[in-house]
């Protein structure tokens, strides 16, 4: 028995949407796979970076701590001027900072 034509064309068109369907499948895995490399690279530089950044502070670490191994009278010193001075700042920003004291009574 013959088919209709709307038959034909019905099964012509799951055909194309099968065929569609794969076509997307591969090209999402692909596009999937890509982004993986592309997120893994975005990954191992940011590493890099951070376990760079992490050494430099050791090295910053140890060199100011042998400063102060050797200098330990200049290191305290400089601490003390240091509180000094910002508490000579932090006293007269708040001494600038307050308002005037108004009487509660008026004298007229």
């Amino acid at each position: 028995m013959a088919d209709n034509p709307i038959q034909e064309q019905m099964r012509e068109l799951q055909a194309q949407i099968r065929e569609l369907r794969e076509t997307l499948g591969l090209q999402g895995e692909r596009a999937a796979g890509q982004l993986r490399g592309r997120a893994a690279a975005a990954l191992e530089g940011a590493s890099r970076t951070a376990g760079d950044a992490a050494q430099y502070a050791r090295n910053e670490a140890a060199t100011v701590a042998g400063v102060v191994r050797e200098h330990p009278a200049a290191t305290s010193t400089a601490l003390l001027m240091a509180g000094l001075i910002g508490g000579l700042v932090g006293y007269f920003i708040a001494t600038a900072s307050q308002t005037p004291q108004r009487s509660h009574y008026r004298w007229y």
